[in-house]
């Protein structure tokens, strides 16, 4: 699938930096897992859709999102909120993705995405992405945009089917989702895909398997060409009937015609005709029912853990001085929903001191990382450290026991500088005078002051709140006063607008693509005189311009100027190549040109 077969869609998306007021999050995760950026593969084709995810799991605000230039944007931002609840805590998870497309072959950089939580600035890491040479077939001309809704292709010939592996599950299973379009006629490309919502899921996203090549399938006779465009892994974070929302594409399609062959070649070969078209393909909704766990034999340290999982809990080491640390590693393996698995709560003896764990993951297993100081001297058993989770091959629970690890604390180090003295809470005993006597004698007590109401800076606060609010409401009369007719708002903006639009021809004149640079010239001209002198563009030509300049006494030698410019900007659109020139001159006489005529307008009252 080429790019060009992407259309000018993607620029409805804007590109600048996003600024979201992100909801709070619980950390349940190491800060190296707290904020990161990931893709849905690292190896992609010219023309297939592919998926840039941030994850988020802090609380965080001021997201900035990384700068996505060389590539389409075929959807997005989206965003999907995953919360889970374990032991009366919660814990949040934000994605927000894009649905991109390579514009052409090469290795190309996404840049760092970057928020702030509280008070730093995180970035995430920058991803390599290679871009390799599409194998689908590319269309040999423009899709024909007229042929949206034809009426000879029905939603029989070209339609979308999501596919589940089950459509039945429990809470916290993992399922596979797919969107896999299917056509009686040949795939060309895509010109939008609106990729699907996976509300009441946790997804990530996954390579299809399609990687560029159209395949064949047989449905009860009839032979359609096939292409997965989506697959996910998704894990369901709440029970109940859950509807998968249908999703949509505008698939470009290539079919024959009777048209006859357009030059002597085809003729000769016998060749016929064939045109492409756009058709609007659209999946049905699909139902998943999503089974609660079994409260009957639940173990109480069940942390939602769902699948098939071994566990290890070890320690550095087993002797250590107070003050000083050891490391507790709790390693979960298997198949199941690992990255939903929060940090386990740990019960540890009153003088250990600990913090948020080092969360480490590889494909199948996942890691919690315990950095603890022992602060007084003694032998510790470090216990309840079992792990549970439910089997669903046995549709049981399963407790995996670890064995007791025995600490041995010896004495601080005297000569530590940064040795601590712990004391046990349940050795401080409060006294009941304990903050009596701290100054004796006589002393006095005084009015230092007025009651604040009714006082002088109660009345005066009051003035200055109502003068305000008068100030307020005359200012708002006034701005809906001036902006209630449009004629004069569009004739008050034209120039702003104008400036704008140079800011385009700029662009344009500094990629050296003329074609565009006098278009936009021509539109920003003609956009400034419809709105300054109350013209519809479609009314305006040479002699109305001319003459209403006139009457507003404007210099003849620079209606004259402005005419010129005219002329050659709508040759040149016309006549590709025909024009030569010095770009920046043109876009300085223009920029010149408005600003002048501006300046004797203002200057006259006109």
């Amino acid at each position: 699938m080429q790019t060009q077969m992407i259309h000018t869609a993607s620029h409805l998306v804007k590109r600048t930096g996003l600024f979201f007021l992100l909801f709070c999050c619980i950390i349940f995760g190491a800060k190296a897992q707290s904020f990161y950026a990931q893709v849905s593969s690292k190896k992609v084709q010219v023309g297939v859709p592919f998926e840039y995810a941030v994850v988020i799991t802090v609380s965080a605000a001021n997201y900035v999102a990384p700068s996505l230039r060389d590539f389409d944007i075929v959807s997005g931002p989206n965003q999907s909120n995953s919360v889970q609840y374990s032991n009366g805590t919660m814990s949040q998870q934000l994605v927000i993705s894009y649905g991109l497309v390579a514009k052409r072959e090469g290795k190309y950089t996404i840049g760092p995405a970057s928020i702030t939580s509280n008070g730093q600035k995180l970035e995430t890491s920058s991803i390599v992405i290679e871009v390799v040479k599409g194998a689908v077939s590319q269309s040999g001309g423009q899709a024909n945009e007229s042929a949206q809704n034809n009426p000879k292709i029905g939603g029989e010939d070209v339609f979308i089917r999501t596919g589940v592996s089950k459509t039945s599950c429990y809470l916290g299973e993992q399922i596979l989702i797919t969107q896999k379009v299917y056509s009686r006629f040949s795939l060309v490309g895509f010109k939008k895909i609106n990729p699907p919502a996976y509300d009441g899921f946790y997804a990530q996203t996954l390579e299809p398997i399609s990687k560029g090549q159209v395949a064949t399938e047989n449905i009860d006779g009839v032979v359609f060409y096939t292409y997965e465009i989506f697959r996910a892994m998704a894990t369901a974070n709440k029970s109940g009937k859950i509807i998968l929302n249908p999703m949509t594409a505008e698939v470009v399609i290539r079919k024959q015609t009777n048209a006859k062959p357009r030059n002597v070649f085809e003729q000769f070969f016998g060749a016929t005709g064939y045109e492409d078209l756009t058709v609007n393909a659209k999946s049905r909704p699909l139902r998943v029912d999503v089974m609660a766990l079994p409260e009957n034999g639940k173990p109480e340290n069940f942390d939602g853990a769902v699948g098939n999982f071994t566990y290890k809990a070890q320690v550095t080491k087993s002797d250590v001085k107070a003050n000083d640390a050891f490391n507790l590693k709790l390693t979960i393996t298997g198949k199941g929903n690992l990255k939903l698995l929060s940090a386990p709560k740990l019960n540890l003896p009153e003088s250990f001191e600990t913090y948020d764990p080092k969360i480490s993951e590889t494909a199948n297993s996942k890691t919690f990382d315990y950095l603890i100081i022992p602060r007084s001297e003694g032998e510790y058993t470090l216990n309840n450290l079992d792990f549970s989770y439910f089997n669903l091959d046995t549709k049981k629970y399963n407790t995996i026991p670890a064995e007791n690890i025995r600490i041995k604390v010896l004495p601080p180090d005297p000569s530590s500088s940064g040795a601590q003295v712990f004391t046990p809470q349940s050795q401080i005993k409060e006294t009941e005078n304990d903050i009596r006597y701290i100054k004796k004698g006589d002393f006095l007590l005084g009015k230092t002051e007025t009651e604040f109401f009714n006082s002088t800076t109660h009345l005066t606060l009051i003035l200055l709140i109502l003068l305000l609010l008068g100030i307020t409401l005359f200012i708002r009369r006034n701005h809906i006063k001036n902006n209630s007719d449009l004629v004069l708002v569009k004739e008050r903006k034209a120039a702003k607008m104008a400036k704008k639009q140079l800011l385009k021809a700029e662009l344009s004149m500094t990629q050296n693509k003329k074609d565009e640079f006098y278009t936009e010239i021509l539109m920003a001209l003609n956009n400034y005189l419809s709105h300054k002198l109350h013209i519809p563009v479609s009314d305006l030509s040479r002699e109305t311009i001319n003459r209403s300049l006139l009457n507003k006494q404007i210099d003849e030698v620079m209606i004259a100027r402005l005419l010129a410019t005219l002329e050659t900007s709508e040759y040149a659109k016309y006549a590709p190549g025909a024009v030569s020139g010095d770009l920046k001159t043109v876009y300085n006489d223009t920029a010149a040109l408005i600003t002048g005529i501006e300046g004797q307008l203002n200057k006259k009252g006109a």
